[in-house]
């Protein structure tokens, strides 16, 4: 619990409170348990909100505190804990956490604008939608926290050590990482980002994950295709004639207008990919997708079929340059499982000669 004679000097301004520290150098303070809305703030209007400048809150106990609401410009944590505290809502501008503990603490929807973290530890912190932008991580633990849309603009993030993060959807423009630590100790495996580290470590520390993405780029088989409504049973038949064949059949269908996202999404799809089947019956986004495709992945072989009824599209024949586009196989929608027998057996073919 906080100490209420250091309690009742830290009411009286920065001044006072600096000027007290610097006579007892070798005291450390005890703020731990205070609420600063409540317990140190006087309001001087209804809507009046706690702001704390220049005050020195190094070396001293502010475990469980709470700062809701509250802001602070350049203050000095350096080497305090702030353990188990819930600073939500907090607002900090040019403080130094250097050397500060801050574990197990909630800071979601905080602003750390400018904040120095170098060697601070925010293991296990709850950080949604948090904004550190342009603040510095050097040799800070971030291990086990909780980081989902959370701003890191403009940030230095280096040597930082991030073990058991769980990072989603944050945002890293401008940002400068490297030297990132996946381990809980140790310095034997380091990656360039935070978003790489979490994916690193699935594939170091879990070998069930290994075996799914080896099991994925042996097995997965993209179908590209443009299928109307009444044609559904097509797409379903090829799908199960795959899947009876051992192979993962991943189907998108181009009914809706094409888009960067779309576009993006199909490349992912192809790096994973052993072959694919791309449908040219009604072509309508397909040319545009096999445009980034077939130039881009060499050892990917292509696997065009149309329909007998119905002629390729007019800007296919710049494909069939390509040797990893296989020679096109026409079907009946009646015949699929001779379709499938055929699309299988050339691409299996295509990649034992490139084996």
């Amino acid at each position: 619990m906080a100490i209420p004679e250091h309690v009742e000097v830290f009411k009286k301004g920065s001044q006072v409170w600096n000027a007290w520290r610097d006579k007892n150098p070798n005291l450390s303070p005890d703020l731990s348990d205070i609420d600063f809305e409540k317990d140190v703030h006087t309001y001087k209007e209804m809507y009046d909100m706690p702001e704390f400048t220049g005050y020195n809150l190094s070396h001293m106990n502010l475990n469980r505190i709470t700062a809701r609401n509250s802001y602070f410009i350049r203050c000095y944590f350096a080497g305090s804990t702030i353990n188990f505290s819930d600073i939500c809502f907090s607002f900090f501008q040019n403080c130094s956490f250097e050397d500060t503990s801050l574990a197990v603490s909630k800071m979601g929807s905080a602003e750390f604008h400018a904040c120095d973290f170098t060697n601070a530890d925010l293991s296990y912190c709850s950080a949604e939608e948090t904004n550190f932008s342009g603040s510095k991580f050097i040799s800070t633990k971030l291990s086990n926290m909780s980081l989902v849309k959370t701003d890191f603009t403009d940030t230095v993030i280096d040597e930082a050590r991030v073990y058991g993060i769980s990072a989603w959807d944050l945002i890293l423009d401008g940002s400068t990482q490297s030297n990132i630590l996946i381990e809980e100790e140790g310095t034997s495996i380091t990656v360039p980002t935070i978003e790489m580290a979490q994916f690193i470590s699935l594939l170091v520390n879990n070998s069930k994950i290994r075996d799914i993405i080896d099991t994925i780029t042996s097995k997965v088989v993209l179908i590209l295709g443009r299928f109307t409504e009444e044609r559904k049973v097509v797409l379903d038949t090829i799908k199960t004639e795959l899947q009876s064949r051992g192979y993962l059949p991943v189907l998108f269908d181009f009914e809706g207008p094409s888009s960067r996202d779309v576009t993006e999404t199909i490349i992912t799809l192809a790096s994973l990919a052993k072959f694919v089947v791309a449908d040219l019956s009604s072509p309508k986004s397909i040319p545009q997708e096999l445009t980034q495709i077939i130039p881009n992945f060499p050892s990917l072989p292509v696997q065009p079929v149309i329909e007998k009824t119905q002629k390729e599209y007019g800007m296919f024949e710049h494909f069939k340059r390509y040797p990893w586009v296989l020679e096109q196989i026409q079907y009946c929608e009646n015949d699929i499982q001779s379709l499938v027998e055929k699309v299988t057996k050339n691409c299996e073919s295509y990649v034992a000669t490139k084996a």
